[in-house]
């Protein structure tokens, strides 16, 4: 095989609303972020990065499998991110779009952008058991993305065309520390929940729904005091699920003191931190005195950011 380089990124996400809830059809919505990883993919020996060794074996076992190939030539692999791991940000749906992506592309494999998501909702199921989808193709498509389960991914998911209100500000993480428990392990603490306490979690799901309903049409309005609302709504509702801990909830409570509104974005955490918060004020300065003040890694983001692509 003539020596090749292939280049490929992928960003991060943010669930703005649904998390957990999306699992059961509720619906969500998600963001791709300013924040992305990079995965190169190279002729020369079998050389791989510790850290996506998993993602590898991973990414060569589907493709294998969906295009019937015996065995994979020998190739190189390096990764670059600016995800943080286990926070929330969609760092393995990221991690395995941009690998399955660079690995198709280095094999000369005809597939498309549907195929792609296809593969990494694959990569997902083996990460996390029973992903609702809604990560990989929030990488994968980059944008906004209404998303809403459904067995057939092609219609699981349709694109939020529109950019931000000019009066939606800034968005911020704040990070409430790394969670102890895995993505999995906190999806499989609300199924948990479920069995023992159906009713009330269910009108926890039907809430949920009917607020990322409300926050697609505050995406478009620019009701800033709403969006505060719905966001504030929908922690309580994921501290009702039981997947927030005193961490975050701390930080949660300091942040609605100031006027603004803060709620975790992914799985969540207990016994430690529950990953990278989601935080909106009016006044952007003031969430960045805030952060100073306290001593928190406080990061503005720029939201419905690109999807997949070639970087060389």
């Amino acid at each position: 095989m003539q020596s090749k380089s292939i280049t490929v990124s992928s960003p991060g996400k943010v669930h703005l609303l649904g998390e957990h809830s999306v699992v059961y059809g509720k619906p969500a919505i998600l963001s791709a972020i300013d924040l992305r990883v990079y995965v190169t993919i190279s002729t020369g020996e079998s050389n791989i990065d510790e850290g996506i060794k998993k993602v590898a074996k991973a990414a060569e076992d589907i493709i294998s499998n969906r295009f019937k190939i015996n065995k994979l030539p020998k190739y190189s692999a390096t990764i670059n991110s600016q995800i943080p791991i286990g926070s929330g940000l969609g760092s393995s749906a990221a991690v395995s779009a941009a690998y399955l992506e660079a690995l198709l592309t280095y094999l000369n494999l005809d597939h498309d952008g549907y195929q792609l998501n296809e593969l990494a909702f694959e990569a997902e199921k083996v990460f996390h058991g029973t992903p609702s989808g809604g990560d990989n193709t929030t990488v994968v498509n980059g944008g906004f993305i209404w998303f809403q389960k459904n067995q057939d991914i092609k219609k699981s998911f349709s694109r939020l065309t529109y950019k931000l209100h000019p009066n939606i500000k800034q968005f911020f993480l704040i990070n409430s520390g790394k969670p102890f428990e895995t993505t999995k392990e906190m999806v499989e603490r609300v199924r948990e929940r479920l069995a023992k306490v159906k009713d009330d979690v269910l009108d926890i799901f039907e809430d949920q729904g009917r607020l990322v309903t409300q926050l697609a049409k505050v995406l478009k309005t620019g009701d800033e005091s709403r969006l505060v609302k719905i966001i504030y709504k929908g922690e309580r509702n994921l501290e009702k699920l039981g997947v927030v801990g005193i961490k975050a909830k701390k930080i949660i409570r300091m942040v609605e003191h100031l006027g603004g509104a803060a709620k975790i974005m992914g799985g969540g955490g207990i016994k430690d931190g529950s990953g990278m918060l989601l935080a909106y004020h009016p006044s952007s300065s003031k969430l960045i005195e805030f952060g100073k003040k306290q001593s928190f890694l406080i990061i503005p983001i720029t939201l419905g950011e690109e999807g997949i692509r070639r970087e060389s």
